[in-house]
C-alpha cells in the first residue's frame, strides 16, 4: 500500500514523468483521466509484471489530431460492438421464447463484443474544453 501511496502522490504533485500515449515520447500535454483500464492496467504492471513505470499519461500538443482520430474511432467502434451484442441478445431472446440461459448467453456475448472494443482503447482526457479549444485554435493557425 505504501507504494501506491507514494505513486497517487507523486500523480497529484505532478513529479512524475509525464508520457504521451500516441507518440511515446516524454512530453507534457493534456492529462488522460484515469478510468477503470487504465487502473486495470496498472495493477497488472504493478503487481503482476512487476514493471510499474508510473508515467502521467499525457496527450502531448503534436499528437492532438491524431489523438482526436482515434479516440473517436474507439467510441464509435464501442457504441457498434455493444449495439451489435444488444441486438443479437434481443434476437437470441425473441428465438428462444424468452429462454433464462438464452439470455445468459447473450449478455456474455455483449460483454465479450465490449472487451473486443477495449483492444483499440483510447482513453478520455481530462479537461476535453481546453483540448477543443486547442484544436480549433491549431486549426485556425494553419494555413488552407
Amino acid at each position: 500500500m505504501e507504494k501506491r501511496e507514494k505513486t497517487k502522490e507523486r500523480a497529484r504533485t505532478g513529479t512524475s514523468k509525464k508520457g504521451c500515449i500516441i507518440c511515446g515520447k516524454e512530453k507534457d500535454g493534456f492529462d488522460v483521466k484515469e478510468d477503470y483500464v487504465i487502473e486495470s492496467m496498472r495493477w497488472f504492471k504493478r503487481n503482476v509484471t512487476r514493471n510499474a513505470k508510473n508515467y502521467t499519461i499525457v496527450v502531448c500538443k503534436e499528437c492532438v489530431p491524431q489523438y482526436r482520430k482515434l479516440r473517436a474511432r474507439h467510441v464509435r467502434s464501442r457504441s457498434i460492438y455493444v449495439g451489435l451484442g444488444v441486438i443479437f441478445t434481443v434476437t437470441l431472446l425473441l428465438a428462444s421464447h424468452g429462454s433464462l440461459g438464452a439470455l445468459a448467453y447473450g449478455i456474455a456475448m455483449t460483454v465479450f463484443l465490449y472487451l473486443l472494443s477495449l483492444l483499440s482503447y483510447i482513453p478520455a482526457v481530462k479537461d476535453e474544453s481546453k483540448l477543443n479549444a486547442f484544436a480549433v485554435a491549431a486549426a485556425e493557425k494553419k494555413p488552407a
